[in-house]
């Protein structure tokens, strides 16, 4: 029996990516969370809810998918909205440092179907370690995404004092990694549009 080679369309989709800058936040998680996250993930293709109660009682006052209905009905409120759970959000971060590593804020991305690089001020991560990503595509509106990534490269920092982390996912659920690459498709056209204004 032949090998169904991916289509070419496929390729395209897994391979296509573009530099962004949009909200990211990261966590480490050791081998015995990621056990755990990846028994859950085979049996459920979903990951488990976040384990401490704090991060539980967030998980229940999210607003993600409300935010995401809202975009389509009422953007502007859905932006206001969004940017006051963002300031929320970091708040409770300053008083809660040790439950995220990283608060999302800001941050360059390079995203495709396959992975995501971004740079850190201050890295004290490793190649091979896994950790927990949250990242919006939006500054306005903070829905987003989580999934868990492999660290395969750090890079030394560049002139701009950033050092860059390339990761694989590990896992992704695949209606956030379909989001994503819609999105690199959007930034891609966005870009192309720009240039032939020019």
């Amino acid at each position: 029996m032949a090998v169904k080679k991916p289509s070419q369309n496929n390729q395209q989709r897994a391979f296509a990516r573009i530099d962004d800058n949009l909200p990211l936040g990261w966590r480490r998680v050791n081998k015995k969370e990621m056990k755990a996250i990846s028994d859950h993930y085979k049996k459920f293709r979903s990951f488990p809810a976040e384990g401490d109660s704090f991060s539980k009682t967030l998980d229940s006052l999210d607003i993600t998918d409300k935010l995401r209905l809202l975009e389509r009905s009422d953007p502007t409120m859905s932006r206001i909205l969004g940017k006051l759970d963002m300031k929320v959000n970091l708040l409770l971060r300053l008083f809660h440092p040790g439950e995220q590593e990283r608060p999302m804020v800001p941050t360059w991305v390079n995203l495709s179907g396959g992975g995501i690089a971004f740079k850190e001020e201050q890295n004290n991560l490793e190649e091979g370690e896994i950790i927990e990503i949250r990242l919006s595509f939006s500054i306005e509106t903070m829905a987003s995404i989580r999934f868990y990534a492999r660290i395969m490269k750090v890079f030394p920092p560049k002139d701009d004092g950033l050092t860059k982390i390339a990761c694989s996912f590990e896992p992704i659920l695949d209606r956030d990694r379909e989001a994503l690459i819609q999105h690199v498709f959007k930034r891609q056209a966005e870009e192309l549009r720009l240039k032939r204004n020019r």
